[in-house]
């Protein structure tokens, strides 16, 4: 009942201003639950509602941005993979392409390449097998002018023994080796022969059998240095320990 009589008394003083103004603004001051007056609850609802409104269009709108750059880059790279695909395309319908014959491009070109690899491995196994020195040719039984070298050399003292007659065929045999060992001057070496010893000192005398155009030989392979050279860098080359040990500076030599 009270309630009633709070709702009539409200309604008189609302119907009691004159001012319309001042009723909207009386009324807008009313408390909403009790139901007179609903301008004002009405324009906060539209405030709330355009806020929330404003965000959801935002994320739409971000979402679609994305979607569309996605696009974007998927297309571009289908479009790379097109073109490789393209190009791909292209080349094989090129090297199927018939060149000579019924022999397609591809089919040349492995042709091609086998031809130069046999080329090559035939040219390696015919030069394996046909190397052949025209120098190491000879007839030994063509060399018929003979070529002396007479020489001599100082034994070290400890390699001095009375029994010369084995120094002579030990010393005979080693220059014999010297020489026999050279490729330069083997297949001219004779022999060698150790005339005498004297004190410590052994004479020599070395024969080479030349074919008879040896100008170029006399001048070159068997001239006096090369003859020498051979023999003294064989007694650089010794074991001082050696118990026949030569002293290489003692080496002397001539021709005759």
């Amino acid at each position: 009942m009270s309630v009633v009589l709070e709702l009539e008394s409200l309604k008189a003083a609302c119907d009691n201003n004159n001012d319309p103004g001042d009723q909207g603004n009386e009324c807008s001051q009313v408390i909403p639950g009790n139901g007179s007056c609903t301008y004002h609850i009405g324009s906060g609802t539209d405030e709330v509602s355009n806020l929330l409104s404003t965000t959801p269009q935002a994320t739409e709108n971000n979402r679609i941005q994305l979607e569309v750059d996605g696009v974007g880059a998927y297309t571009d790279s289908q479009t790379e993979t097109s073109k490789w695909r393209r190009e791909l395309l292209s080349l094989k319908t090129e090297l199927n392409e018939v060149v000579v014959w019924k022999l397609k491009l591809w089919m040349v070109i492995l042709l091609v390449f086998f031809t130069i690899a046999l080329v090559i491995g035939i040219s390696l196994i015919v030069c394996a097998v046909i190397d052949d020195d025209g120098d190491e040719n000879y007839d030994k039984s063509s060399f018929v002018v003979k070529r002396f070298f007479r020489g001599n050399f100082t034994l070290d003292n400890s390699s001095f023994t009375s029994d010369r007659e084995m120094l002579q065929v030990h010393y005979a045999s080693k220059l014999t080796g010297v020489y026999s060992s050279s490729p330069a001057l083997e297949r001219y070496f004779s022999n060698v022969t150790i005339n005498h010893l004297q004190d410590t000192t052994a004479r020599f005398t070395l024969q080479f059998m030349m074919p008879s155009d040896h100008e170029e030989l006399v001048r070159y392979t068997l001239s006096l240095k090369m003859v020498r050279n051979v023999l003294l860098q064989h007694f650089l080359d010794q074991d001082t320990e050696d118990h026949f040990y030569i002293i290489p500076t003692s080496l002397r030599m001539e021709v005759g």
